[in-house]
């Protein structure tokens, strides 16, 4: 299993709607396609780590590792790159830069990292900029 098969977005949303993707796929029959193939497989461990009582975190901006799964007391934090639409040399240009400090805003983070429009979107909507305002200006009448 490679962490590019893995959909965190899916994955986190917990085990019925794994199941309900499990059921969706298995319909398929031998239309399913090789990716489709590779997710399966990815949903099914994921299936059984829930039966387990294994706890996955969500994609962490700072803590996740660019493209290898971390566990640590019965849980697992994923890579940047299991969100669909985070690419390997972003995810690792995300690590580098976390090095020098923190982001300033998602204008920051972009300009870093060289993150497109898709991979901010997919950070965006799994919470990993929550908080994070949008650009390096201040707003003095917010304060």
């Amino acid at each position: 299993m490679k962490a590019n098969d893995f959909d965190g977005d899916l994955i986190c949303k917990g085990r019925s709607e794994i199941l309900k993707r499990i059921d969706e796929l298995s319909k398929l029959g031998n239309d399913k396609t090789a990716k489709d193939k590779n997710l399966l497989t990815v949903l099914e461990v994921s299936n059984e780590m829930y039966a387990r009582e294994v706890v996955l975190e969500k994609v962490d901006l700072y803590n996740s590792d660019d493209k290898i799964f971390i566990a640590k007391d019965n849980k697992i934090l994923p890579p940047l790159i299991a969100l669909q639409g985070v690419g390997e040399s972003v995810a690792a240009n995300i690590v580098e830069a976390r090095e020098k400090g923190e982001f300033i805003s998602i204008e920051d983070l972009t300009k870093r990292t060289k993150a497109n429009k898709t991979c901010i979107e997919a950070l965006k909507n799994h919470g990993c900029l929550k908080g994070m305002s949008a650009t390096n200006q201040l707003n003095l009448f917010d304060i």
